[in-house]
C-alpha cells in the first residue's frame, strides 16, 4: 500500500475522446514514460494526429508505493530536514518498508538485521526491551521515533513504520546526549491523499499467528485519516517461551501538501510475554544443549509492557525551501518483569543431564513519562554565489521515571541441564511479591542548535553545525542497609547539571550527479545521569566525550537505480567512565577505547526485476586505556563487537506475478564480557522467500534459518540467547 505522499505532477495534453481513460490511464502513462521499454514507443506516439489536439492541461499525481520505492531510499529526514542521502556527510542506512515486507520482519529488532555493524545484546545491565550495539557502542539511549527520543525499555513493533533510518557516528549536534555509535530513527506512517487499504494474516510454525491492517481514508480536500492495527500471538522454538502483543495507531492529518499541515497521532502497544534469558556459559562457551531447552518457568515468568505515545505536529511552509515545524509529544511507558536467568553453580567443572542450574531472579519494573517539544526552522538563502541551507532548532524535554525491584521471600526452584521443567510446581507463597528499592528520576533538557550547509560551488559543499545542551537531573534512591544502620531515613537525593557543546562538520565533493565524496567530524557526550541513574560516584563525574571521524563515498549506478556507498571511520570514546578503587568519590575519565572500521553497502535495482540490499562491516575495536589500577580490560575487545558483520538480501520477479528471494546474515565472534573470557561463536544464517502477487492480493512464504544452523545472537556476561531455529511463515494480504 502507499507509504509516501504523492510527488511530482505530470502535465500533458489529451483529446476529448480519450478523457474517459483518465485518471487511471494517465497514471499508467506517467509511469511507463520513464521506463526503458516505453522509449521505443514514444516517437510514434508523438507523431500521431492525436497529439495535435490542444485542450486544458490535466494534472496527474502518481503515488509512490512501497513497491515503486523498493529497497533504495532517495531521501531521509534523519538530519532534521529532508535530504538526499548523498548530501549527508555520514554513513546512513535506510531500511525501507518494502525490505521490511519482503523479509517479513515483525519487530524493530528483525528490521535491524539488515544493518551492517549492528549486533544484539541480551538483557544487558538488567535492561529489558530493545538493546543493540552499533560500531561497538551501545544504542540503549539512542532510539528515536520521528526524530524524538524514544529511550524507554520496551520491545518495539514495526506495523506502523514506513522506514527505519540508521545514522552512524557521533550525532549529539542533532540529537543531544548519547549517539556515540549512531542513532536509530523510526519513521511512522502518515496519512496520504489516496484511499488505499491493506489487511494481512500470517500463520507459521511454533503457533505463530499475526494479523495487521493498514487503512487510509481521504476525508476531504486536504484531510485524511490513517489507522494501523496489529495483533500477534506466538510460541517459540524454545519450549515454554510465548509472546503476545496488540497495538493500534490512528493518525489524522489535515492541510496535507498545503502551506499549513497539521497532524494528531496516537500510538498504543501492549505486550505480555514469557521472556527468554537463554543459556549460561560453560568454559567460556554457550552451554552445549539443544536450542529448544528453556530454563525459565513458563507458568510464573512474565514481562509486561504498556506504551502510549500522543503526538501533535504543525508545519508551515513559507516558501518551497522555507518551513517551520513544531512537534509536541507526551509518551508514557510502563513495564514489569518477573523472570529468571539460568546460571551454573559456581565451580561446575563438568556437565551432565543432572548438573544443577540455578534460576537467578530477574525482577524489576518501572514507569517513565516524557514530555517533548521540538521546533525546527529551515530555509535556503544566498550570500553572493554561496547558497546556504540553514537549520535552527530548539528542543525542550522533561523526563520522569520511577523504578523498583520485585522481591519475594521464596527462593526460585532449581532445575537441571537435562530436565529443565519449564512448567514447575511453585512453592507456597511464590507469587507474593513486594516492590523494594524504589527510586525516582526527574530531568530537564534545553537544547538549541544551528547548522549551515554551504554550497560553495555546484561541486563543493561544507556542513557546519553546533548544539548546546543544558541537562539537569535529580535522582532519589532508597538507602542501603549500611546507611539505614547509620540512621539515614527516606530517599537519598542526588543531583547533577551538565552544560555541553556538540559539533558536526563535513566537507562534500560531488563532481557529478552520480558521485559524492565526503570527510566529516562529529562529537557527542554521555552524561552520568543519562540512563535514569546516579550514585555516589557518578554525581561527581563529568560527561564522557566521544568523536567520530569518517571518510566516505556514495555512488549512484545504473542510471541511478542502484546505490553503493563505502565509509572508512574511527569512533572514539576519549574519557570513558571507569571505576578505580583508589578514588571512592568519583569515576575516573581516563578510560579510552576506539573502533576503526570500513563499511560497504549496496541497495537498489540491478534490473527492473532484480533488487538487492547488502552490507559489510569490518571493525577493529580495542580498549586503549584504563583508569588507575583497573587494567584487567586493557587491550581487550569491547563487549558485543565482532570483527565483521555481513548481510545480503535479494529478490527477483518471475513471470506470472511470482517473486523469489533469499539471503544471509553473517556475524563474527563476539565477547560477552569485558575480560573476553565468554564468547558467542561466529555464525551464518540463511533466509528465503517465495511470493505470488495479483492485483488485489498476495501470498508469501518466508523461511528463516533455512539450514537450521545453531547460533547465538543476543549476548551478555552471564548468559546468551539462541537465534531462531528453522521456521516458516505464510502470509496472505488483501488490498481494497
Amino acid at each position: 500500500m502507499a507509504s509516501l505522499p504523492t510527488a511530482t505532477a505530470i502535465r500533458f495534453n489529451t483529446p476529448r475522446n480519450i478523457q474517459t481513460a483518465l485518471p487511471l490511464g494517465a497514471m499508467l502513462t506517467a509511469i511507463t514514460l520513464s521506463s526503458p521499454m516505453s522509449h521505443a514507443q514514444t516517437p510514434s506516439l508523438l507523431t500521431t494526429p492525436i497529439q495535435e489536439a490542444t485542450l486544458p492541461t490535466i494534472d496527474v499525481k502518481s503515488t509512490r508505493t512501497r513497491e515503486t520505492i523498493g529497497y533504495q531510499a532517495e531521501k531521509t529526514s534523519v538530519g532534521k530536514i529532508p535530504q538526499a542521502l548523498r548530501d549527508i556527510p555520514q554513513a546512513v542506512t535506510v531500511v525501507t518498508e518494502q525490505l521490511i515486507h519482503d523479509r517479513n520482519a515483525d519487530t524493530l529488532k528483525e528490521a535491524l538485521r539488515n544493518v551492517a555493524g549492528l549486533t544484539f545484546n541480551a538483557g544487558e545491565g538488567g535492561r529489558i526491551g530493545d538493546n543493540v550495539t552499533l560500531r561497538g557502542y551501545s544504542l540503549v539511549g539512542d532510539l528515536y521515533l520521528d526524530g524524538m527520543r524514544d529511550i524507554a525499555q520496551y520491545n518495539r513493533e514495526i506495523f506502523n513504520l514506513e522506514q527505519v533510518d540508521v545514522l552512524r557516528g557521533s550525532a549529539s549536534m542533532l540529537f543531544g546526549r548519547g549517539s556515540t555509535g549512531g542513532v536509530v530513527n523510526q519513521v511512522t506512517k502518515k496519512p496520504t491523499l489516496s484511499n488505499q487499504n491493506e489487511a494481512s494474516l500470517t500463520v507459521g510454525t511454533d503457533n505463530y499467528l499475526r494479523g495487521t491492517a493498514d487503512l487510509n481514508r481521504v476525508l476531504g480536500d486536504k484531510t485524511a485519516v490513517r489507522l494501523n492495527v496489529m495483533k500477534t500471538d506466538a510460541d517459540s522454538f524454545r519450549n515454554g517461551v510465548h509472546n503476545e502483543r496488540w497495538a493500534f495507531a490512528p493518525t489524522l492529518g489535515w492541510g496535507i501538501e498545503s502551506d499549513n499541515e497539521f497532524s494528531l497521532a496516537y500510538y498504543r502497544l501492549k505486550a505480555d510475554n514469557v521472556p527468554d534469558y537463554g543459556v549460561p556459559y560453560f568454559n567460556g562457551q554457550p552451554l552445549a544443549v539443544p536450542t529448544n531447552r528453556f530454563y525459565g518457568m513458563s507458568n510464573a515468568d512474565y514481562q509486561t509492557e504498556d506504551t502510549g505515545i500522543a503526538t501533535a505536529s504543525y508545519t508551515h511552509h513559507f516558501a518551497p525551501h522555507t518551513r517551520l515545524r513544531s512537534i509536541l509529544r507526551q509518551a508514557d511507558y510502563d513495564r514489569d518483569l518477573w523472570a529468571v536467568a539460568p546460571r551454573l553453580v559456581s565451580g561446575t567443572t563438568s556437565i551432565s543431564d543432572n548438573t544443577i542450574i540455578n534460576r537467578q531472579r530477574q525482577a524489576r519494573g518501572g514507569a517513565e513519562h516524557t514530555l517533548t517539544s521540538q521546533t525546527d526552522f529551515n530555509t535556503t538563502i544566498k550570500t553572493g554565489k554561496i547558497e546556504h541551507q540553514l537549520l535552527i532548532g530548539l528542543e525542550l524535554l522533561n523526563e520522569k521515571a520511577n523504578r523498583w525491584t520485585n522481591t519475594s521471600s521464596v527462593a526460585n526452584p532449581t532445575t537441571t541441564v537435562g530436565n529443565p521443567t519449564p512448567f514447575v510446581s511453585l512453592p507456597a507463597g511464590y507469587n507474593v511479591k513486594t516492590r523494594t528499592s524504589p527510586n525516582s528520576y526527574t530531568a530537564d533538557t534545553i537544547g538549541f542548535y544551528g547548522q549551515d550547509m554551504l554550497e560553495i560551488t555546484p561541486q563543493w559543499k561544507l556542513l557546519v553545525g553546533a548544539r548546546h545542551d543544558d541537562f539537569k537531573a535529580d535522582y532519589d534512591r532508597s538507602p542501603t542497609a549500611a546507611e539505614t544502620a547509620q540512621g539515614i531515613q527516606g530517599l537519598v537525593p542526588y543531583s547533577r547539571t551538565d552544560r555541553v557543546w556538540s559539533y558536526r562538520t563535513g566537507l562534500i565533493f560531488q563532481p557529478t550527479d552520480m558521485q559524492s565524496y565526503y570527510v566529516s567530524y562529529g562529537s557527542s557526550f554521555n552524561p552520568s545521569a543519562e540512563l535514569y541513574q546516579l550514585d555516589d560516584r557518578s554525581k561527581n563525574t563529568p560527561p564522557e566525550k566521544n568523536r567520530n571521524i569518517e571518510l566516505g563515498a556514495k555512488w549512484d549506478l545504473l542510471d541511478g537505480n542502484l546505490s553503493f556507498r563505502s565509509a572508512l571511520f574511527r569512533s572514539e570514546k576519549t574519557n570513558e567512565r571507569n571505576t578505580d578503587l583508589g578514588s571512592p568519590d568519583i569515576y575516573l575519565l581516563s578510560g579510552k577505547r576506539h573502533t576503526n572500521g570500513i563499511e560497504f553497502e549496496l541497495t537498489g535495482r540491478i534490473t527492473s526485476d532484480w533488487e538487492i540490499f547488502g552490507g559489510w562491516a569490518i571493525m577493529h575495536a580495542n580498549i586503549d586505556a584504563a583508569a588507575g589500577s583497573n587494567t584487567v580490560n586493557l587491550n581487550k575487545r569491547p563487549i558485543n563487537t565482532p570483527s565483521y558483520t555481513a548481510n545480503i538480501w535479494s529478490t527477483y520477479k518471475l513471470n506470472g506475478g511470482w517473486k523469489i528471494g533469499g539471503g544471509f546474515e553473517a556475524v563474527g565472534k563476539r565477547y560477552g564480557n569485558a575480560t573476553n573470557t565468554n564468547e558467542a561463536p561466529a555464525y551464518v544464517r540463511w533466509d528465503a522467500l517465495v511470493e505470488y502477487q495479483a492485483q488485489k492480493y498476495a501470498i508469501k512464504l518466508n523461511a528463516f534459518n533455512l539450514f537450521n544452523q545453531t547460533y547465538y545472537e543476543g549476548i551478555y556476561a552471564g548468559h546468551v540467547t539462541p537465534g531462531t531455529a528453522r521456521t516458516a511463515q505464510l502470509s496472505v494480504a488483501y488490498r481494497f
